[in-house]
């Protein structure tokens, strides 16, 4: 039995949740709280209904639905939006798993450094899973695709969100608490053979070549951007070839597909 902890009263600016997943802690079941609000507004995003507003609920709540999932899963995950932005509600949520017994999942953009590094100090995380979206050298390109420019709700410089990603990346690495770091790929964002050679290379630079790199198809027909919805997603054969460029940086990469799901990059050039 978990030694409890008194975790004081919180409000939680709450999207959604799940109350079983295997999709998001690859290996485990989970249940899965989404948070609202992101400073990021990616134009594929497929949370975007979640991006802003309010919807306040108590912590006795989250409390409540993490005590019904409990008998069936062995971690939370906290997702969003991006969690990060709610600093004490991620912190209450993850000591409240802690006191069920569960293990603590965070997805985050990487862009909110200082608040992982507090959780990490706390000993509240158990996996961190980091999106990138761009080369990590390339402000420019990173700007371009969580929105700078495009959408008034995105303030923090590229530069900026940049360093952020890179510190959080090497916080999770140097804990040993990083899962996985992933890019979603789609027609015209981030689906060349060089984007990914880039990316793939920047990763290697702060976090060696062992951690686990998925490539992820992404969903045009539930973007944020009408624009994108009527294109065709990336193929099969276009993902293995973006995952068989990311092998000559990276020891460890998959691509993750709707209709396939999860399949390793072997060293002979095929996905199993």
């Amino acid at each position: 039995m978990a030694q409890q902890t008194c975790v004081e009263d919180f409000e939680v600016n709450f999207g959604d949740y799940v109350p079983l997943s295997t999709l998001d802690w690859p290996g485990k079941a989970s249940v899965v709280f989404f948070l609202r609000d992101c400073p990021f507004r990616c134009p594929y995003c497929q949370n975007y209904s979640i991006l802003n507003g309010y919807e306040l609920v108590e912590s006795s709540q989250i409390k409540q639905l993490m005590e019904t999932s409990r008998p069936f899963v062995s971690s939370v995950v906290i997702s969003g939006g991006e969690p990060l932005q709610q600093e004490q509600a991620v912190s209450g949520i993850a000591q409240m798993a802690r006191d069920m017994g569960l293990l603590v999942g965070i997805h985050t953009n990487g862009v909110y450094a200082d608040v992982l590094e507090g959780l990490l100090e706390k000993e509240l995380v158990d996996g961190v899973f980091i999106d990138v979206k761009a080369s990590l050298e390339n402000a420019d390109d990173y700007g371009r695709m969580i929105g700078y420019g495009s959408y008034p709700a995105v303030t923090i410089s590229p530069a900026d969100a940049v360093n952020n990603v890179q510190r959080s990346i090497k916080l999770a690495a140097e804990n040993k608490l990083l899962q996985e770091l992933r890019t979603t790929v789609l027609p015209g964002f981030m689906d060349k053979s060089e984007d990914i050679e880039s990316i793939a290379s920047s990763i290697v630079k702060c976090a060696g070549r062992d951690i686990p790199y998925f490539i992820q198809q992404g969903e045009t027909e539930h973007s944020m951007d009408r624009n994108l919805r009527d294109l065709s997603p990336l193929s099969q054969d276009e993902l293995l070839s973006l995952g068989n460029t990311a092998t000559s940086f990276l020891n460890n990469v998959c691509i993750r597909t709707g209709k396939n799901g999860t399949e390793k990059i072997t060293s002979d050039q095929s996905a199993v």
